[in-house]
């Protein structure tokens, strides 16, 4: 069970039945911020040339973006997303992605997304416009879990 929101939003990856998010780990969250990893492979990622498919940034920051509006306790569908590939990326790459919501409307809600590469270069940019279905309140759990031990750790 769930200590903090963090592990919360964590359980929830895991029950999505998306192959790719078996390879993905929310690693900060707040309240209408996110940060995933996305631990990419050559195999299951990749075009003929070997550079990540164009599916895989654009569904990365579709849920970097629609986890950000659930951090302020939304459901949304996607109605609208553009995405733009500033760098080509290799099979292999660890990718990191930060999505903020920039409008927190009662109907429609709009985020950003930003994946960085290993090297902190940005790859990839998004922006996307949600529908809000439903709300859905998150559980009361502190965002972070800090460990007495290690006051370093968030």
């Amino acid at each position: 069970m769930a200590t903090s929101l963090l592990e919360y939003f964590n359980e929830l990856r895991e029950q999505n039945p998306f192959s790719w998010v078996k390879d993905s780990e929310v690693t900060a969250v707040e309240a209408g911020h996110i940060e995933m990893t996305l631990q990419t492979n050559t195999t299951e990622y990749c075009n003929f040339r070997g550079h990540l498919h164009g599916a895989v940034c654009i569904g990365f920051a579709d849920s970097l973006m629609g986890s950000s509006c659930f951090t302020l306790g939304k459901s949304v569908s996607t109605i609208d997303i553009n995405g733009n590939y500033v760098k080509a990326v290799t099979g292999g790459t660890l990718l990191r992605g930060v999505a903020n919501v920039e409008h927190n409307g009662k109907i429609t809600m709009v985020a950003t997304a930003r994946i960085y590469n290993e090297l902190g270069e940005l790859v990839h940019l998004a922006r996307g416009t949600f529908y809000v279905l439903e709300e859905k309140p998150l559980p009361d759990l502190p965002w972070r879990f800090i460990e007495e031990d290690n006051p370093d750790l968030v």
